[in-house]
């Protein structure tokens, strides 16, 4: 991951500090890969990621709106957290 400022959005800077754990959680199984492509949400709880509560929904509102644009569908309890 690129090198991210102190005065960037605390959302970057959450997922800066815990990007090497989602990266080791993804290499151990493709299931989990599988996981993040269908259930954003599901799967950073399943990572258990030390990210804040509010990150982590602030996180998954960014992962849904994203998947809107690109006209893709979550199901509907990747929105809720």
């Amino acid at each position: 991951m690129a090198y991210i400022s102190k005065n960037s959005d605390p959302l970057l800077q959450a997922l800066q500090q815990c990007d090497h754990q989602l990266e080791l959680w993804l290499s151990r199984s493709p299931e989990n890969v599988r996981l993040l492509q269908q259930n954003p949400a599901a799967a950073l709880q399943a990572v258990h990621l030390d990210l804040s509560r509010d990150a982590m929904i602030e996180l998954v509102d960014v992962l849904t709106a994203l998947a809107d644009k690109l006209d893709l569908t979550l199901p509907e309890s990747a929105g809720a957290a």
